[in-house]
């Protein structure tokens, strides 16, 4: 049984996942913000500050969610918490899972995301690699669920050169992970921006375990 208690939840999964006793890492934010973090740069390197997200309690994919307000032209990336770094090698060939959303003002029609070349982040400890994904845009005027394998089929690329990583190079990143971020702005306009159900799932077949089972079906995988 999975009991949300508002703090990140660590989940032992024997039997589903590539290595018995893994842990599934998420936030469904039903009781704060799990120590989370608004930044301005899409890596560790590239940010000059941060600061914190708002928390919604309710209005969420089911329950409570974080958000920021964008005001500027530059990124803003959602930071993950400890929780979420150290070694993390069960993950291999498993998934990023998150639920985003663009809640406009009045004066902002457009929810198109603009194709940005990059959208979610993972980095080791020493600051020496980022692997970076870019999502297919999608209208965000409502909840979107998103699903990225932890792989090469997922699409992962060395931030920087672009060059595509390979299964050893994002292996390499998840067993020293120092870092994991997901892109808050989808325009570069005023918005604010809303985040829900981020994890980290060891396989596909564990999203029921998260809680997420309604919304395993919906995903849009990479």
């Amino acid at each position: 049984m999975t009991i949300k208690n508002g703090t990140v939840v660590l989940i032992a999964v024997a039997g589903l996942a590539t290595a018995a006793g893994a842990d599934v890492v998420s936030s469904t934010f039903d009781g704060g913000d799990d120590g989370w973090l608004v930044a301005d740069g899409n890596s560790p390197a590239n940010e000059s500050g941060t600061s914190q997200p708002e928390y919604m309690v309710s209005g969420g994919n089911e329950g409570g969610f974080i958000t920021t307000v964008i005001n500027w032209s530059g990124p803003a990336f959602f930071v993950a918490p400890a929780a979420y770094l150290g070694d993390q090698s069960d993950m291999v060939g498993g998934s990023i899972v998150v639920d985003r959303r663009f809640v406009r003002p009045d004066s902002q029609a457009d929810t198109l995301q603009v194709d940005y070349e990059v959208d979610l982040t993972i980095t080791d400890s020493s600051n020496s690699m980022t692997l970076a994904v870019d999502l297919s845009p999608v209208p965000l005027d409502s909840w979107e669920s998103f699903e990225v394998t932890l792989g090469v089929a997922g699409g992962w690329f060395i931030l920087g050169t672009g060059v595509a990583a390979s299964e050893a190079e994002i292996a390499a990143v998840l067993g020293d992970l120092g870092d994991v971020r997901v892109r808050g702005n989808i325009r570069d306009t005023f918005g604010r921006v809303a985040i829900d159900n981020f994890g980290l799932v060891p396989t596909p077949g564990t999203l029921a375990v998260l809680g997420f089972a309604g919304l395993a079906a919906a995903r849009r995988r990479r």
